[in-house]
């Protein structure tokens, strides 16, 4: 099942090279906006690429012609709080302004190529051994070619790329990774020892939406007062302790019984997996790609341990509502939030989409950083609930499929990105122009956290059975776990080398 990523070695090697010199100085050009294309804001420090004259388009064959061949999509991720992204599907102009450029996109590359995209949905459990990695192992083991592309959460698909049942995209023709429509930051923080199983871009919208922020209600910032959100921001002030001191400020028992629940006023309300994107906030990793293309474990630095600390200083106390505590349901938090009964409310950038009818005006705003010191912001993309497209290490027709995604990547470039970013998410959701300039930060300083996705030690895991026992006794979790991720990262090193032989 490795033999098409054996048999193009060479390339991969080689193409890598290249891949990881553009990641270190691609930037953001134009109009459209990515996960990592978004123009930098506030003190972010980015390196753009020198102006361009021309714009590039892909180039493919012109008797690049497939004869109405099926080209069929996996789609597969986490049903958590029906958690169903699909890039793919759109069937037809239905007005809805995301689903007709998915249409406008998929229409001219079918007719490019004469071939019909369809998706297969097949959502469920996602933790390494889900339906993601079912499927497409199975259909690997016996193939039967039953899948050209997928989408896949990365819990599944890391195991997928560590079993060798992916097709390496630095090695399939017709796809440059380079290019601005392929996310940079991915090919920095995904790439191992050369080899790059799995990405996303323009793609796909998925991960935009997975990626954490923390929205603020600021009819509660009038009403106590409180420091503009936005000018912190700018003024490089916008850190973890700034936003505690801020949120306490507002936690209160509203009908006097003496205790916190929903009926209350808090300070922040809190979805637990945030405890990993606070501490991608300060751009630490638990796994880390380094220089010599390895990954290692990287989780237990001083800075890090001190942001664990201050997250369980704020989250125990009574100014968060936890509602994973209570409930997985996120119709009363978003009730709570746009009932004014919480200054904060530390989520996922979907959640934008549950909040349009609000009455209150809201705005939206990096995960803070850790000091004023700090160079710049780190977002973490959820764990459970990530995406990204790789390919069958058994395809039968590379060539197809490479033309096929490029196109695909580049059409959306052009197509999708803006009806997502430009007519949905600030068009529709966000609610005023400083939230623009807040998106361009998130989406342009994202953090691909392989220790997570691969699950070194299972520190995934224990640093939010940590926060379910609201106890930080991180010291004593990460000591009965080290030896196991180390030999977790041994093992995923020593995989990838024998790709390469």
């Amino acid at each position: 099942m490795q033999g098409y990523i054996i048999m193009k070695k060479t390339l991969a090697i080689l193409l890598s090279a290249i891949l990881l010199a553009a990641a270190a100085g691609c930037g953001s050009e134009g109009d459209a906006v990515t996960g990592s294309e978004a123009p930098s804001g506030g003190d972010v420090t980015t390196e753009e690429a020198p102006a361009q004259t021309t714009e590039y388009a892909p180039s493919f064959p012109d008797n690049a012609d497939f004869g109405g061949a099926e080209f069929k999509f996996l789609i597969t991720g986490n049903t958590e709080n029906n958690w169903k992204k699909d890039d793919f599907s759109a069937d037809e102009m239905t007005g809805e302004v995301l689903n007709d450029s998915r249409f406008e996109r998929n229409s001219r590359v079918e007719e490019r190529f004469n071939i019909d995209i369809t998706v297969d949905e097949q959502y469920g459990s996602a933790k390494g051994s889900g339906s993601g990695f079912t499927l497409l192992s199975k259909s690997v083991m016996a193939g039967d070619d039953a899948y050209a592309a997928a989408m896949i959460n990365g819990y599944d698909i890391c195991n997928l790329a560590c079993s060798g049942y992916l097709y390496d995209l630095a090695a399939l023709p017709y796809v440059d990774l380079s290019q601005r429509y392929w996310d940079q930051k991915a090919n920095e923080d995904l790439m191992i020892l050369g080899h790059m199983y799995y990405t996303t871009g323009d793609i796909s919208t998925s991960d935009n939406d997975a990626t954490c922020c923390y929205f603020f209600n600021k009819k509660l910032v009038a009403d106590y007062s409180l420091d503009d959100p936005y000018a912190l921001v700018n003024d490089g002030k916008w850190v973890y302790d700034k936003m505690a001191s801020m949120a306490g400020t507002v936690t209160g028992d509203l009908n006097g019984d003496g205790k916190m629940t929903s009926d209350d006023s808090f300070g922040a309300i809190v979805w637990d997996d945030s405890i990993m994107a606070a501490v991608n906030g300060t751009l630490g990793k638990c796994g880390t790609v380094g220089a010599d293309g390895t990954i290692s474990l990287t989780i237990n630095t001083d800075r890090i341990v001190s942001m664990i600390d201050k997250y369980c200083a704020f989250v125990f106390s009574d100014d968060c509502y936890r509602y994973q505590r209570v409930s997985y349901d996120i119709t009363t938090p978003v009730n709570m939030f746009s009932g004014d009964q919480a200054l904060f409310f530390i989520q996922m950038l979907d959640l934008a989409s549950y909040l349009r009818d609000m009455q209150t005006d809201f705005g939206i705003l990096p995960v803070p950083k850790y000091d004023e010191a700090q160079s710049s912001y780190g977002h973490t993309i959820g764990s459970w609930h990530s995406q990204f497209l790789c390919v069958p290490a058994t395809l039968t027709d590379p060539d197809r499929t490479g033309m096929v995604l490029e196109a695909l990547a580049y059409e959306s470039l052009n197509i999708v990105t803006p009806g997502y970013y430009e007519k949905t998410l600030v068009g529709k959701y966000m609610r005023d122009e400083e939230s623009r300039d807040m998106l361009d930060i998130i989406l342009s300083t994202r953090v691909f956290d392989l220790g997570w996705y691969y699950q070194l030690g299972l520190y995934n895991d224990e640093i939010l059975y940590m926060v379910y026992a609201e106890k930080n006794d991180w010291a004593s979790r990460y000591a009965k776990y080290e030896s196991k991720a180390l030999e977790d990262a041994a093992r995923i090193n020593a995989l990838f080398a024998e790709t390469i032989g």
